[in-house]
């Protein structure tokens, strides 16, 4: 069957299946599927070559990284693949996979004494030609029934101890309000399996901070990748999270509002989006001034239906994760959005189409790396998946396959078979590799149905990240004139009395605040506090590019709306 005519049948089989549902689902499916057209076009007339993102994910609850064998296996698989990053999760549940940290190593995972795992993943990587973008995941701390073994863990000394929920301050630990079940246990603190810090409390916030700046310090990263930076998903579908005891008591003392919000209070959503959304910028910024040279990037929330209006999302009305804001305002280097779906499924195989869909026209300042579920999937599912995020996602974007140890499924019955309706079975790794070059596996089976070139069928370079060179940051702190941190306070640059960036640059728990890139320039800074006092600064910060700039607010009532800085 000649390559146009298997794509015709495809279009008219995903139409045909479309056609009696609601037209605004359908037009987003029916670009979508011109989105796989077009890729299956390109792919089978000529292979990509041009720079892309090309990642994949070494999960360490399935990768071993334990001693110098186990590295050369990881770096020596992912160079089979033709990829040219490799995110490594180097935290799973407040631990670390490297030696030079704050935190304990994982419990229940065989590291040879005094080595090292992420220092010679490095070094490994780096000879084969790899980026390193160490993976964190921020907002899980603890997953297992027993209490870590190390008392420095961070759940023993902010979460539970003795079986009991540390009490007053000292609980950083996020949680519903509503009833135990639908996921949750523990008094609503457990979601799963997963105890999640709040990051409405100034302490957990600092805590991550200081966690990532001293990584960046002490290893050469070429990224570091942001995951799980938000609240967790309550039950049931609702938004009752972020109940932490210190965080709600910041939220009264912003707004006035008496009593515990309710979950769907507008005011207090707006709140817990501005927290991740400050603590997205501070990590970045935070970062940055130790190493300009290195990659932020953020893992985005898209579960559930893609976007019709954004404030129906997932992310953004149950995860509080504005990721969409961070891609079209240059808060981070890369947005890397989760969409992880299994292609043999109609209705997943669905929402999969609408999200490549949106994502196709969504507003970005900077590149988006699709993260695809091999996992999920079939060979022959990722492989379709991809092209249709390669086109998605343009010129400058690119892929994240999820992961390297978890890298395809067994399908019965796969209606992406060729011929239909075969089961499929778990593919080896190196049939996955080979895929990706070739299209097929290692015995010669065609698993990417009408095409004459991989998706990787060579090595190419990643994208490169101009912005950096031409951009610059402001990390600044508000306080007030006994030296207390303002809370709350939002914050404006101004060159030549025009406003500059955004309007939600607000204070943290901490005083803290950081913007998303500007041009280099001299700029003046407004403030107006919580109380709804205005005041100009008395100076202005100079930010240079690849630089940033950093200073301290001082707001007294005393001075009549004038901010002195230092």
């Amino acid at each position: 069957m000649a390559p146009y005519h298997r794509i015709s049948v495809r279009v008219q089989a995903t139409l045909s299946r479309h056609m009696n549902g609601h037209p605004a689902q359908f037009l987003r499916r029916l670009i979508a599927v011109l989105l796989l057209v077009c890729a299956a076009v390109v792919g089978a007339s000529a292979q990509d070559d041009s720079p892309r993102w090309r990642a994949l994910v070494v999960d360490t609850f399935n990768s071993r990284l334990g001693s110098p064998d186990d590295i050369s296996t990881v770096v020596a698989r992912a160079s089979a693949t033709h990829v040219n990053l490799l995110y490594v999760q180097v935290r799973r549940r407040g631990d670390a996979f490297y030696l030079d940290g704050s935190e304990p190593l994982p419990e229940g995972v065989a590291i040879e004494g005094g080595f090292d795992p992420l220092g010679d993943l490095i070094a490994k990587a780096r000879a084969a030609g790899l980026e390193v973008h160490a993976l964190l995941t921020l907002g899980p701390v603890w997953h297992l029934s027993t209490a870590p073994a190390d008392p420095r863990h961070v759940f023993t000394r902010h979460g539970f101890q003795n079986g009991r929920a540390v009490e007053g301050a000292e609980n950083w630990l996020t949680r519903t309000l509503q009833p135990d079940g639908n996921g949750t246990s523990m008094e609503g603190y457990r979601f799963g399996n997963d105890y999640w810090l709040d990051f409405g409390h100034p302490a957990a916030a600092s805590y991550v901070v200081d966690l990532v700046t001293r990584l960046v310090q002490r290893y050469p990263l070429d990224g570091v990748h942001l995951d799980a930076l938000h609240y967790p998903e309550a039950p049931a579908g609702s938004a009752s999270i972020g109940y932490n005891a210190v965080a709600v008591a910041r939220y009264q003392a912003r707004t006035g509002a008496p009593g515990l919000p309710g979950q769907d209070d507008a005011r207090w959503s707006e709140w817990r989006r501005e927290q991740i959304t400050a603590l997205t910028r501070r990590l970045a910024v935070s970062a940055l001034a130790v190493r300009p040279s290195v990659v932020i990037s953020v893992s985005g929330v898209a579960t559930g239906a893609a976007p019709g209006d954004l404030r129906g999302t997932v992310a953004y009305g149950r995860t509080f994760q504005d990721w969409f804001r961070w891609a079209a305002d240059g808060s981070v280097d890369l947005v890397v959005p989760q969409v992880y779906r299994a292609e043999h499924v109609p209705a997943t195989a669905d929402e999969f189409a609408a999200w490549m869909a949106w994502l196709q026209g969504a507003p970005r300042a900077r590149p988006l790396v699709i993260a695809l579920g091999a996992y999920l999937n079939s060979l022959e599912g990722l492989l379709r998946q991809s092209r249709t995020a390669l086109a998605a996602v343009g010129a400058n974007g690119g892929l994240t396959l999820f992961s390297l140890a978890a890298n395809n499924a067994p399908v019965v019955t796969n209606p992406l078979s060729s011929p239909a309706g075969r089961d499929t079975p778990q593919r080896p790794f190196e049939d996955v590799a080979s895929a990706l070059r070739t299209g097929r596996t290692t015995s010669g089976q065609l698993v990417d149905q009408g095409q004459v070139a991989g998706i990787f069928a060579s090595t190419v370079p990643r994208p490169p990240t101009p912005w950096k060179d031409t951009a610059g940051y402001v990390l600044g702190t508000i306080e007030d004139g006994s030296g207390a941190a303002v809370d709350g306070a939002q914050v404006r640059l101004e060159a030549a009395g025009v406003p500059v960036g955004p309007a939600d640059i607000v204070s943290d728990g901490s005083g803290v605040f950081a913007t998303p890139a500007v041009a280099p320039g001299t700029y003046r800074l407004q403030v107006v506090s919580p109380a709804g006092g205005a005041y100009a600064s008395d100076c202005t910060v100079d930010v240079s590019a690849r630089g940033v700039a950093r200073l301290t607010l001082v707001v007294e009532a005393s001075r009549a709306g004038v901010a002195s800085c230092r």
